[in-house]
């Protein structure tokens, strides 16, 4: 039953006609980049909720993310048992869009706008909602951390800035989880290119020590042997200079260009590669769209992806180039009808220092870092990346993705 003094508010808030904002590819690009979607549940998550329902008096708290069409409780302290609802149905989606610092609906029974949601429309539904955003350190909201009455009510200033201090903790907090995670990725990156640079010459340097004590006057032997140790070191001193940079941030220069011109040029210039190894390419253009790129860089990482894939690539098959659009999106897609990199390769190649499992077919040199620089060029453009296995034959093959809109 709702109480007297709610009966003459009148609403001051009308649900806008798209929850979605103008912003909404950034901002999904910015919660995608903290890799927390989907997680299992963790302790200060849940001590947050915890502590948000007990201060401000509330039976029910949640800190919320929201992704392209649901809103994904990272902590749910409530009755309500999902993992998720539909975004259209949140008032999460609301908090996100509004330029209120808290977002309140003190009843929501007094806001026509609000009862598409069948969670306010309920029975016992939703009768008070408070949620404050949770914003990035570059300005974008992922979601929130809000608390829901089933009977209406009202907030004071103190415990909305209460809920505001507890949005900046919980933030703070996902920028530090995400700090760690880069830390540790680091150090895999650091010990792989240390397996893959120094690890592996050591067994030649054993094994050329092992013939020189074989040898009655090994000076050549000795000579090339203190020569792979200098070699060993130099490498050694640019891997440990390469770890403590920071993955290049590329401001990318734009202007309208055909990215199926740039993609035929990169197929140009690597025939004489494709050949060498006797390898048909084919080449299929199903769109012409002009895009918002930059040309250099994107016929950079273009060339980087298909010189990767011909190195991989058995002689006398085939690689494959195929441009067309799909679902409003932009699709590049590079693939080989054979390859001798793994499931397993897939996974990890746009990892720095990735040491793959398949073998290179002419000798070819890789230095771990190509394909991580062609992903860092393709995402900053908004585009995504991504290699699988084919659906045809024992291929693999790269999918680039970019948004028409």
């Amino acid at each position: 039953m709702i109480k007297n003094e709610y009966i003459n508010v009148k609403p001051a808030y009308e649900k806008p006609e798209s929850i979605i904002p103008i912003n909404d590819q950034e901002r999904l690009r910015a919660l995608y980049r903290y890799e927390i979607l989907d997680t299992p549940p963790e302790e200060f998550f849940e001590k947050m909720t915890r502590m948000a329902a007990k201060l401000l008096k509330m039976p029910n708290a949640f800190i919320s993310l929201v992704d392209v069409d649901r809103v994904w409780y990272k902590s749910n302290f409530s009755s309500l048992a999902v993992p998720c609802v539909d975004r259209e149905d949140s008032l999460c989606s609301l908090t996100i869009i509004n330029e209120e610092e808290v977002t309140v609906f003190e009843n929501t029974l007094l806001i026509p706008s609000l009862l598409s949601s069948p969670y306010v429309s309920a029975e016992n539904g939703i009768r008070f909602y408070a949620g404050a955003p949770l914003i990035t350190y570059d300005g974008y909201n992922l979601g929130t951390i809000c608390v829901v009455d089933g009977e209406p009510r009202t907030i004071t200033k103190e415990e909305k800035d209460l809920l505001k201090d507890m949005a900046d903790l919980v933030m703070n907090h996902i920028e530090m989880r995400a700090m760690a995670r880069k830390a540790i990725r680091k150090h895999d990156e650091l010990y792989t290119g240390f397996v893959r640079e120094v690890e592996l010459p050591l067994k030649d340097q054993q094994a050329i020590l092992q013939e020189a004590v074989q040898v009655p006057r090994p000076v050549n032997i000795l000579n090339k042997a203190v020569s792979t140790v200098a070699e060993m070191r130099d490498k050694l001193s640019q891997l440990l200079s390469s770890s403590l940079q920071e993955e290049e941030v590329l401001m990318p220069e734009r202007e309208k260009v055909s990215v199926a011109t740039i993609s035929q040029k990169v197929a140009d210039e690597l025939k004489p590669l494709a050949d060498a190894k006797k390898l048909e390419v084919f080449y299929s253009v199903a769109s012409r769209r002009e895009m918002l790129v930059d040309p250099k860089l994107v016929y950079e990482a273009l060339f980087l992806l298909v010189h990767h894939l011909i190195k991989y690539t058995p002689q006398g098959s085939s690689i494959a180039i195929d441009i067309f659009e799909s679902e409003g999106q932009f699709r590049i897609e590079i693939s080989n009808e054979r390859s001798t990199l793994t499931k397993a390769d897939l996974i990890k190649m746009f990892f720095r220092y990735a040491t793959l499992e398949g073998k290179v077919t002419a000798n070819e040199n890789s230095s771990g870092l190509e394909l991580a620089k062609a992903k860092n060029i393709i995402e900053s453009h908004g585009a995504t990346i991504m290699a699988k296995v084919a659906e045809r034959g024992n291929g693999s093959k790269i999918v680039i993705e970019f948004p028409t809109a």
